[in-house]
């Protein structure tokens, strides 16, 4: 069983409670809802302040669930004096990896035109396909991911939506800016304040033909939805 488990207090996390024993988790809701939090604490960047984190039965800092993980942060850092090649390169020598994976990768998200190119160059769609494509590389067990999706135009989207797709057996956690990418999600998790608000299939949390969109905007956002 593929499970990922979090019973923490950290930051703007008040005794959050969550498991994901498969499919595509997306989180929903406003900044400074929790999302990178929880991310980054399963991911061993946070330790918290109490309670407890579990991925595939680990501590998210133990070397075990390092190894099965990919986390991609909201804003990730790529030094802008490299080559997106020898970023992928140095992915595939740290993750032990063969050229297959890295070319699968490539393909994955469609950057062959920009391996020879320094990341300094590349604007920010670009520099966000590499990002995804070293983070995603090899296809680990766990993906955490903070708004992977951002900053990415249709094609980009939808090349990264096709290889969550066709991921297989793990979990997908990630945090959603966008509602019409929520649908894309097997199961959805509303945080507001730190808390957990709701969760549930998107047809339940979003209505079946999106019912539920002004109460999202209202409640979780805070918006107007008119």
């Amino acid at each position: 069983m593929v499970a990922v488990e979090a019973l923490v207090k950290r930051g703007r996390l008040f005794g959050l409670s969550l498991r994901a024993e498969g499919g595509v988790v997306g989180l929903l809701g406003p900044n400074g809802a929790g999302k990178s939090t929880l991310l980054a604490v399963l991911a061993g960047r946070l330790k918290p302040d109490g309670g407890r984190a579990s991925l595939l039965g680990h501590d998210p800092r133990d070397p075990k669930a390092l190894a099965l993980r990919a986390y991609l942060p909201q804003a990730p850092r790529l030094f802008p004096h490299l080559k997106a090649l020898e970023v992928l390169k140095g992915a595939q020598e740290v993750k032990g990896l063969t050229r297959e994976a890295l070319d699968e990768a490539v393909f994955r998200m469609g950057i062959e035109a920009l391996l020879p190119r320094r990341v300094g160059e590349l604007s920010g769609g670009q520099a966000k396909r590499l990002a995804i494509a070293a983070s995603l590389m090899g296809n680990p067990t766990v993906w955490l991911l903070d708004e992977p999706t951002a900053a990415l135009d249709p094609r980009g989207r939808e090349r990264f939506w096709n290889w969550v797709r066709d991921k297989g057996e793990g979990v997908v956690l990630l945090a959603l800016h966008d509602l019409e990418e929520a649908a894309l999600a097997q199961r959805l998790v509303l945080l507001k304040g730190g808390r957990l608000l709701e969760e549930g299939p998107p047809e339940e949390v979003l209505g079946p033909r999106g019912e539920r969109l002004p109460w999202l905007m209202e409640v979780v956002y805070g918006e107007d939805a008119a």
